[in-house]
């Protein structure tokens, strides 16, 4: 059937819904059975003449079918339940089961089926179920029903409908309360299904949380602790991916999620402020021990993915110019991932938050992060032509602008959808939603095999990153994978080298360049963009720090980067920021320049102390003082620097080292000295920037002029009289004049003195002059 009616240029159809079958006032629940399904309404006050004071609805749900794909000769039956929401008591209910013998021709009908619920080909399955007793407001009661698929004429391999429909009988008056439907796959036989092979499915396994990481040696927060309890939603995906070692999952993990984890697998530290003080302490974690040892298991033996840590949002980094963030996040990723997995990790497949890029992120993470295949929603590249059927298949591939092509495997979107409505994040799904949920997981798979049994294909399931099923369906789900005829269970490496007959059809290409809804903006990414400068300055001027230090901080940008502060989230993202902002600013406060706010100098030259403070605790510093003389207008500064100021210099923590920069040629006055820091690649460290003012008197140099004139006065005064006495001494008269009258003379005449009045004062003037 399915094969006559899907062609490869037929196009999709939408089973046409036909006006519900009226029914005649006055039916038993036999002749009901045997008509097609009735509009899900209430009862007239002429057949339910309590109707009117109701306040709230009859429901039924299907919680159950056995078995969930039928083969030739089966007989199915279908259980479930019906809810009284009404403030009286309901008697006289049964249900009737409808189906046809003609599956659907494509999924966009099962869509609708499943949102409508009627369906002109309808026939009544089976006998009717009449409850034996009464519903009491706000009880619940069970029902079951059968139907045999060959009495319907089931016998092509498909998808085909079944309704549940609760309808009230009063007097031998009928009337339709609602219903409920589902999907049955059938199966006749590998042969007869016509398959040419079965459909290969892989799983994208996602282990991914927000992060809880900061600075501080101190979680954000407690949350994880739930999630890695059993039955939390963390333990669920684990345990189940464990269990099913069968279904070839791929595992994707963020590595942020394995350090969070590993910390509390010894006492660790909750909270605190961004100085690292104020922290709780809590007891190490047996449950994220046990977690941790099961991912180590899973991954030693299974395929796996890891994420750039944090998970961080990649085409929102490319975005904004933050390629560089996004190989700092990989690296930091790998590098966590290994060290607790034990394991080294070689990036070759992404999967961008959220299934969406553009080309350039798929340029970027070919170009720079050698990235060969990456997991996108099948939405991103539809078929260039949509006039034309196409059967779904994963495999495709773009030409990136980096000059190659990249692998893309596109996940189905549709099962996507499904699995999320299988989320227990907001309480826990009731059976009827997991039911749901299994046989619609099945049935899409069945109808993807169908619409195309004589080709060979691929599909990819990929549930949402935080997706949060309970362990029962998680495990079900990967049942139905391994067990489902159609279905061969595949890794997602695999695939890109799988035989694939579908692989060549033309697709769109990404938008070279577009806004994907939901990421990071501009105004959350902007301060985050400075608060990385500002790191990458602090670690420039670290001498020695341990790897694991450096790579903290990495990790911690990384953490304000993530993905899941999109949307709703941007207020933790941003407090994470706000905290490395801070622990950085406390940092950054401990490293400065003492010196005095005035330097006294008496002469042209010498030496002026600058002290450089480490107050960090842990942490050596490597740096060189920066000094320049301030030029005023019109005048340029004669003051010079020597080279040596620009030596690097090393300071332990919590000391202080002095450097004496030699300085010359300083004017007589105020000259101010401009000092700072840098880094020993160069980098300024503008928070020290400081400055000195040099008070140059230059009275020094005159008393060294000053003392180098007497000092030449009394050697020629010594040689003058040196001559004298050896002249004396060789019996030569030497004549003086007589002395003035009323002078006062010892040992010389006052015509040749020994010191000229005027020396003393003619020293002065040449040190003033100099």
């Amino acid at each position: 059937m399915l094969t006559a009616k899907v062609k490869a240029t037929v196009k999709r159809r939408t089973l046409s819904l036909a006006a519900a079958v009226a029914l005649p006032a006055l039916m038993t629940s036999a002749v009901l059975a045997l008509a097609g399904p009735a509009p899900a309404a209430q009862a007239s006050p002429a057949n339910h003449g309590t109707d009117l004071a109701r306040t709230g609805r009859v429901s039924i749900a299907i919680t159950s079918m056995n078995p969930r794909f039928a083969g030739p000769g089966a007989t199915v039956t279908v259980a479930g339940t019906i809810s009284n929401g009404t403030s009286q008591t309901e008697a006289g209910l049964d249900v009737q089961l409808y189906s046809s013998p003609a599956g659907f021709s494509s999924r966009d009908g099962m869509d609708s089926f499943l949102s409508r619920g009627v369906d002109s080909d309808l026939e009544a399955a089976g006998s009717p179920f009449l409850l034996p007793t009464s519903v009491k407001p706000g009880a619940t009661a069970q029902w079951s029903a059968s139907f045999g698929v060959s009495a319907l004429g089931m016998n092509e391999f498909g998808v085909y409908p079944v309704l549940a429909q609760l309808q009230l009988v009063d007097n031998f008056a009928g009337s339709v309360l609602t219903s409920a439907q589902t999907l049955l796959p059938f199966w006749p036989g590998q042969r007869a299904a016509g398959l040419l092979s079965p459909l290969n499915i892989s799983w994208l396994w996602p282990l991914v949380d927000q992060p809880h990481h900061q600075v501080c040696p101190a979680l954000t927060n407690n949350d994880l602790a739930a999630s890695l309890n059993p039955g939390g939603r963390l333990s669920a995906l684990v345990t189940a991916g464990v269990s099913h070692p069968d279904a070839d999952l791929t595992w994707f993990i963020d590595p942020a999620l394995l350090s969070d984890a590993a910390t509390m697998t010894s006492p660790y530290y909750v909270g605190g402020t961004s100085t690292c003080t104020g922290a709780t302490k809590e007891p190490a974690s047996r449950a994220a021990s046990s977690w941790v040892d099961e991912v180590r298991t899973a991954t030693s033996s299974q395929p796996t993915v890891i994420a750039p840590y944090a998970n961080v949002d990649m085409t929102a980094l490319v975005h904004q110019g933050l390629s560089g963030d996004l190989a700092s996040a990989y690296a930091a990723g790998d590098a966590v991932a290994s060290s607790i997995l034990g394991q080294t990790f070689t990036p070759t497949t992404a999967w961008p938050p959220g299934g969406t890029a553009d080309l350039s992120l798929l340029t970027s993470l070919a170009a720079r992060e050698n990235i060969g295949t990456v997991v996108l929603n099948s939405s991103e590249m539809p078929p260039a032509d949509t006039a034309v059927y196409q059967p779904d298949d994963a495999v495709a591939s773009v030409a990136t602008g980096a000059g190659r092509s990249i692998n893309v495997l596109l996940a189905d979107d549709t099962l996507t959808g499904v699995l999320a409505a299988g989320d227990t994040s907001s309480g826990a799904a009731s059976g009827s939603e997991q039911f749901a949920v299994e046989q619609r997981f099945l049935a899409e798979t069945a109808m993807i095999a169908a619409e195309a049994p004589d080709s060979a294909r691929s599909v990819v399931v990929a549930p949402p990153e935080n997706w949060s099923p309970s362990q029962a369906l998680a495990s079900d789900l990967l049942t139905e994978t391994v067990a489902a005829p159609w279905l061969k269970p595949a890794t997602l490496s695999s695939l890109p080298t799988a035989h694939d007959s579908e692989r060549a059809v033309r697709r769109q290409a990404p938008p070279a360049s577009q806004e994907i809804p939901g990421e990071l903006s501009r105004s959350y990414l902007g301060p985050v963009k400075s608060l990385g400068i500002g790191l990458s300055t602090y670690k420039s001027m670290l001498y020695g720090a341990s790897p694991s230090y450096l790579q903290s901080l990495d990790e911690a940008l990384s953490a304000a980067e993530s993905a899941a502060w999109r949307g709703g989230g941007s207020a933790q993202g941003q407090a994470l920021a706000g905290h490395l902002q801070d622990y950085l600013r406390s940092a950054e406060n401990k490293v400065s320049i003492i010196t005095s706010a005035e330097v006294p100098m008496a002469g042209a030259s010498g030496q002026i102390p600058v002290s450089i403070q480490n107050g960090l605790l842990r942490q050596t510093i490597e740096v060189r003082v920066n000094a320049s003389a301030e030029n005023t207008p019109g005048r340029p500064s004669q003051l010079t620097i020597g080279r040596s100021a620009g030596k690097l210099v090393q300071v332990p923590p919590g000391e202080a080292v002095t450097v004496r920069l030699p300085v010359s040629s300083a004017p007589q006055g105020s000259t101010v000295i401009r000092l700072s820091l840098s880094s020993a690649d160069g980098t300024l460290l503008p928070f020290t920037r400081t400055q000195l003012t040099v008070e140059s008197t230059r009275y020094g140099r005159a008393i060294l002029f000053l003392i180098g004139a007497a000092i030449g006065v009394l050697l020629l005064t010594s040689v003058y009289r040196g001559v004298r006495r050896r002249l004396s001494d060789d019996g030569q008269v030497v004549y003086e004049e007589a002395d003035p009258p009323g002078s006062v003379v010892t040992g010389t005449s006052a015509q040749h003195p020994t010191e000229a009045p005027d020396d003393l004062a003619d020293a002065r003037r040449w040190a003033d002059d100099a």
